[in-house]
């Protein structure tokens, strides 16, 4: 399987010599080479898809159309030419060209070029751009991926230390900076952005010190000018409309402009656009008093972290499609089909049919995860086999359904159901609910103490969900993704819910399930809020948070 790419690449190259051989022009290859890699139908899948994929595929079929106009410019120009002359002419480019036009700019055009292609030119006016630390200079090491350069370096016995490998670059990124300086005769600008996220080069105060002249230096931070961005326009003319300080003309003269930029349908400029003017399309609950709210275990703990997640997640605000929802979803099924008796070369066979189909990326990223996941089963294989002296089982992927009983005066309906991945016994006959995490990080030992998902099982229990008794005998969390020499996986345990404890969680699920009904979702901090799929929406984060109303 690792040899494959191999041979798709070799079987390309023998089309190619083909094509070559049959006399086929620089297009005529190209367009033979793009047919049979079969690469079209995979990027524009990509595409419909969306997610950051998609973005590549744009990327990469922006690419391919860059290199056909590339070949049909070539030709047009050298129409005899051969494709090793035309693979030879696009290595040598710096800069990807674009038209047929002279080298020489016309008129007052303006040359756009990197440091390396000015050389040896000058110009009355020269502007070096974003000269930002970090990106001038750029300090990272130089070399190929497998590090062949430094291996040779200790095999000469040259000193590893990290100084004496950026100190030639930072010297060699310096001279650069100052070749680029260097080719203006008359009037050089220099810029740079200070900010949170970006701040000027280091070179820069080089030019203080010693780029002083009869005119002085002018290094002044000067505030922006107006952009030439409609949108920009747009957002300021709102600013002053929105402004109760405004002079009452400005605002008047403000809002004409605007209406005008309305008729001309301009997004952002009518009101009805406006975030925050327009009142609730509904303030009424999503689940109406008497309703029965359906929720599941896992429901309730992310309603007990957070109901702004749970909504946001509920209508859309997740992908299903993430490469850890699918193999997480893919492990539970192999864990399933190891408890039905399957064997090993049947649970292999079974991995290899479901993996073809798992968009994983790089094809070295997609053998890790494949590595990952048969580690994952093989961790739970061994953690069944370890733990059947105190387990029997019971009920696999068994599905669960109990109302809650009535709170006095609460109208809140609540039916709680869901799918427990695994129902044991233990030695007395009580069930114990086991869940499967296919999750890196284990929680902690208190934290699965109250863990809302296993309570929430647990308290199904309790009410009869599963016949043969009430009485649970506590739940386990089985961490598939972190291997234990004891156990096989790592194990997180909750005690056996008792009346006492069953009561306290009957509230907790039963506010849970009146947080769902809405129409108010609160945003509550928690552990989560970092690595929460909803952050771009929730108030409590600054890539979340509502820009102010007028």
């Amino acid at each position: 399987a690792e040899a494959e790419p191999v041979r798709r690449v070799g079987g390309l190259l023998r089309v190619t010599h083909q094509a070559v051989a049959r006399g086929d022009g620089v297009e005529q290859v190209l367009w033979q080479l793009w047919t049979e890699s079969g690469l079209q139908d995979k990027l524009l899948k990509q595409v419909e898809r969306g997610g950051s994929l998609a973005a590549q595929a744009d990327r990469d079929l922006d690419a391919v159309v860059a290199l056909f106009d590339a070949a049909g410019r070539y030709v047009d120009r050298l129409p005899r030419a051969s494709v090793a002359s035309f693979a030879d002419y696009l290595g040598a480019q710096r800069i990807a060209g674009d038209t047929l036009a002279p080298a020489a700019v016309p008129g007052d055009g303006v040359s756009l070029l990197t440091a390396h292609a000015a050389a040896g030119r000058e110009w009355t006016v020269v502007a070096v751009a974003g000269v930002q630390e970090g990106a001038w200079p750029d300090l990272r090491l130089r070399g190929s991926v497998l590090g062949v350069e430094r291996l040779k370096d200790l095999m000469a016995g040259v000193d590893d230390d990290a100084v004496s490998q950026t100190a030639p670059i930072l010297a060699e990124e310096r001279r650069l900076f100052y070749l680029a300086m260097s080719r203006a005769k008359q009037t050089l600008l220099v810029t740079a952005v200070s900010g949170e996220d970006e701040q000027p080069s280091r070179f820069l105060d080089d030019l203080e010190e010693n780029g002083a002249d009869d005119g002085g230096l002018d290094s002044r931070m000067k505030p922006p000018g107006r952009s030439l961005v409609l949108a920009e326009l747009v957002g300021e003319l709102r600013e002053v409309v929105c402004d109760d300080k405004a002079e009452p003309a400005r605002r008047r003269r403000a809002a004409k402009q605007l209406a005008r930029l309305a008729d001309a349908k301009v997004p952002g400029a009518h009101p009805s656009t406006w975030y925050g003017l327009l009142p609730a399309s509904s303030d009424e609950p999503v689940h109406p008093p008497g309703d029965l709210i359906r929720i599941s275990p896992s429901t309730v703990e992310i309603l007990t972290k957070c109901p702004l997640r749970w909504m946001i997640e509920r209508h859309g605000g997740s992908d299903p499609a993430q490469l850890a929802a699918v193999t997480g979803t893919l492990v539970h099924g192999l864990a399933e089909a190891v408890s039905s008796g399957r064997t090993e070369a049947e649970l292999q066979a079974a991995l290899d049919e479901a993996w073809v189909r798992v968009d994983a990326g790089a094809p070295w990223f997609s053998r890790r995860e494949r590595r990952r996941v048969e580690q994952m089963l093989q961790n739970f294989v061994t953690w069944l086999e370890r733990s059947r002296a105190e387990l029997k089982e019971a009920g696999v992927e068994q599905d669960i359904e109990v109302e809650l009983p009535a709170g006095g005066s609460d109208e809140v309906r609540v039916l709680l159901r869901g799918r427990v991945d695994r129902v044991e016994l233990d030695a007395d006959g009580r069930p114990v609910i086991v869940d499967i995490k296919t999750g890196k990080v284990p929680v902690s030992g208190a934290d699965a103490e109250a863990h809302p998902q296993l309570a929430a099982y647990q308290l199904a229990v309790l009410l009869g969900a599963i016949k043969g008794s009430n009485e649970p005998g506590g739940a386990k969390l089985v961490y598939v993704a972190k291997a234990n020499n004891k156990t096989g996986a790592t194990e997180r345990s909750q005690p056996p819910m008792d009346e006492v404890g069953g009561k306290q969680w009957l509230e907790l699920v039963r506010d849970a399930a009146a947080s769902a009904a809405g129409p108010d979702y609160q945003a509550q901090e928690n552990p989560d809020c970092d690595r929460c799929p909803a952050r771009g929406c929730c108030p409590l984060r600054p890539e979340g948070r509502q820009v102010p109303g007028p």
